[in-house]
Formats: structure tokens, C-alpha cells, sequence
């Protein structure tokens, strides 16, 4: 006589509350980040160096493995304000002799903003989709954790950030994967946010001393540095890969 054998399906256990949930498609770097890089409806490209082919992503990078419907309820807030303040708000140009050297973005909730930015970090840290597959928290995945859950920024120096931005109306149709970096030695993690570059550091050491000027202290005004894309190294990099792809 056979008998029937039933296939158990894995435990699946929440990355925020611990605990055995129904995971839900979570995404790591909010949709709006992706539906700005569609060109004439097509969907972007997303372009990586770990082996796997350029794909297109219709709504950006999800997760079914991280989190459960509530504890992905606990950023929605901060993904909203983060959204609207980099690709909602208008910002100020700082201009050197005719040319757009920067942008100052005025008004901004220290709190709130870093939060965002920290949640991207640990949620592509604890991710297990490739495109994520650079970031590793190791013991600061736990320390980005308790920021978020306790809703506390913490202080400047923590997890700083430094932001630039394309200064092209639109940086093409791709985005690159977030990796890790050094400057002066400090470890910075660095993100791609339709036109925007993240540097978050993530190290116990001070901000090198040509970064302070733009880290943020408490409400007020981020000071965005200004990059051109036809000079930058990152064109490079995408035409390179997609190109070694085909």
C-alpha cells in the first residue's frame, strides 16, 4: 500500500517581531523609487555585478521572506515622508558660475528622514533577494533594528548620511545595486534612489572631516551635492555590465 506523502512547508518567521507569520511582499526601497526610472512605460533595469543578468522590476525590489503585514506597517509612515521629500518636495539649486553645483532641501525632519534612511539600510541588510546581496549589517543589522523600533534617530554621528544628487533631469533607466565603500577608512554603505546617491555610514568612527559640513544635526536644511552623470563613474559601470550581459 503507498502512502501519501505530505510536503511540510517551511516555518517562515518574521525578521521584526520574531515570531512565525504570514510574510507578506515586502519592499526594501520604496516603490515610488522605481516607478520614476520607467522610460516611455518600460519598466527599469536593474543592473548588479554579482553574476545574475540586468533584470527589469515593474515595482522595484520585494521580499516575501522578511517581514509580516504589521511589522512592514511600521515604515509606511517613514517611506511616505521619505518619498516626498526627495521626489515631491521642490529644491533649492545652488549654482557656481552658471552650472548646478547643488541643492539644498529645506525644511526636513531630522528624525523622520534619518529613519528612512536607516530602514532602507536594515532592510537590505536582512534581505535575502541578490540585488541586496552586497549589504551586511553584521552587529549594526541589530543596533538599525532598535532605531526603527524605538522610533529613536539617535545621535548625528550615528548612522550619518551624506546625499548627492544627478544633476541631469534624469539619470537614465537603470539603477545600480547599493554596496559597501570607504572614505578615510570609514565604511559607508551606498544606495541609489532614482537620481540620488545614499552614503550612510555605518562604522563607530567620526564622519571624515570633508563630510561634516553636510551631515545633518537636527531639523533643518541637507545640503545635496551636485554630480554630473556623464562624468561619473557609475555610467561607466552600467554600460559595462549590461553590455557583458548581452
Amino acid at each position: 500500500m503507498l502512502g501519501v506523502i505530505f510536503e511540510e512547508e517551511p516555518v517562515l518567521i518574521c525578521k521584526g517581531c520574531n515570531q512565525e507569520k504570514k510574510l507578506i511582499k515586502a519592499h526594501i526601497i520604496p516603490e515610488a523609487f522605481f516607478v520614476g526610472l520607467r522610460d516611455n512605460g518600460k519598466s527599469p533595469l536593474l543592473v548588479t555585478d554579482t553574476g545574475s543578468y540586468p533584470e527589469r522590476a515593474p515595482i522595484g525590489v520585494y521580499d516575501k521572506t522578511i517581514l509580516c503585514h504589521d511589522c512592514e506597517q511600521r515604515f509606511q509612515d517613514i517611506d511616505s515622508y521619505g518619498q516626498d521629500l526627495l521626489l515631491k518636495q521642490q529644491h533649492k539649486n545652488i549654482e557656481k558660475n552658471g552650472s548646478i553645483v547643488g541643492y539644498e532641501i529645506q525644511g526636513v525632519d531630522y528624525d523622520l528622514v534619518k529613519l528612512f534612511f536607516i530602514s532602507i539600510l536594515w532592510r537590505a541588510s536582512i534581505s535575502t533577494q541578490m540585488f541586496y546581496s552586497h549589504v551586511t549589517l553584521g552587529r549594526f543589522e541589530d543596533i538599525a533594528k532598535k532605531h526603527i523600533w524605538s522610533r529613536a534617530s539617535g545621535a548625528p554621528e550615528e548612522f550619518s548620511f551624506l546625499l548627492a544628487k544627478f544633476t541631469d533631469e534624469k539619470f537614465g533607466t537603470a539603477m545600480l545595486d547599493p554596496h559597501r565603500e570607504r572614505w578615510e577608512g570609514i565604511n559607508y554603505y551606498r544606495f541609489y534612489l532614482f537620481g540620488y546617491i545614499l552614503h550612510i555610514k555605518v562604522d563607530r568612527r567620526q564622519t571624515p572631516q570633508c563630510f561634516r559640513p553636510f551631515v545633518l544635526k537636527s531639523d533643518g536644511n541637507i545640503f545635496v551635492i551636485g554630480r554630473d552623470v556623464s562624468q561619473s563613474k557609475e555610467l561607466k559601470v552600467m554600460y559595462d555590465v549590461v553590455n557583458s550581459r548581452k
